[in-house]
């Protein structure tokens, strides 16, 4: 006679303090009449004898929604049980080896005892994040050839200076560091801008201010007057363009 751990605060949990009389039974039951893998031979006509209640499969399905899990003709698996019953399994235990054979001949995944195609199995999960990141690389790369090969578009941030030498440097950091943007194009702006402001030779000088600091600074595009600090001065502008000392005649 087979003998097996049961829970001494099962009826203090929640989800089975608000089933009905016959959905507990049918729970307990289930827990007994399955086999030492979790899988039960489905038999409700039996089990409604034996119990000495009516018990309608889509109901019992209904209300135990993932707990049990139809994965073949006539069979269900409780996903639990393996962790209730063994923890881990373990090939080298050997009451464990005729479950985990059991759970691979029905194609069941051991580790986190979830059919394969109810929920992706690991290696499906490490080939999903492979993609992703392939994906990843693929975009960067085609960024920065993109930037590479239109790296005039760039001059006049980065006035008086080699911006083909800049981006070598930046593109070295980026593959220092792995950083990944969702703008390429807008990361090495800033780059430029940052590097460009950092230097005395540069046309920073040029803008005049005002008593409280501020820069006095006009859009190249839409000549608008703005006011910005150090590090609007760097990185913003009001049409997405640089910054200009005076207004543009």
């Amino acid at each position: 006679m087979a003998k097996r751990f049961i829970d001494t605060s099962l009826f203090s949990k929640k989800w089975i303090r608000e089933l009905d009389v016959n959905m507990k039974l049918f729970w307990v039951y289930l827990l007994t009449k399955c086999d030492h893998a979790g899988i039960w031979d489905v038999d409700i006509e039996l089990a409604a004898f034996q119990i000495g209640v009516d018990l309608d499969e889509s109901k019992i399905l209904e209300t135990f929604n993932r707990k049990i899990i139809p994965f073949k003709s006539g069979k269900w698996f409780i996903p639990k049980f393996i962790d209730y019953q063994y923890g881990e399994l373990n090939e080298n235990v050997n009451a464990h080896k005729s479950v985990i054979k059991i759970l691979k001949k029905y194609g069941l995944n051991v580790k986190n005892q979830l059919l394969p195609n109810s929920s992706a199995t690991d290696q499906d999960k490490d080939k999903d994040k492979d993609k992703v990141k392939d994906k990843v690389k693929k975009t960067k790369r085609n960024q920065l050839l993109d930037i590479r090969d239109n790296l005039k578009e760039y001059k006049e941030i980065f006035i008086n200076k080699d911006v083909s030498l800049e981006f070598d440097k930046w593109n070295d950091y980026m593959l220092s560091t792995g950083k990944t943007y969702k703008n390429y194009s807008a990361a090495f702006r800033n780059w430029l801008r940052n590097n460009q402001f950092d230097k005395k030779d540069t046309n920073v000088q040029q803008f005049k201010k005002t008593k409280t600091g501020l820069y006095i600074a006009y859009c190249k595009k839409c000549s608008k007057k703005n006011y910005p600090n150090d590090y609007q001065l760097k990185q913003s502008s009001c049409c997405g363009v640089d910054w200009i000392p005076t207004v543009q005649q």
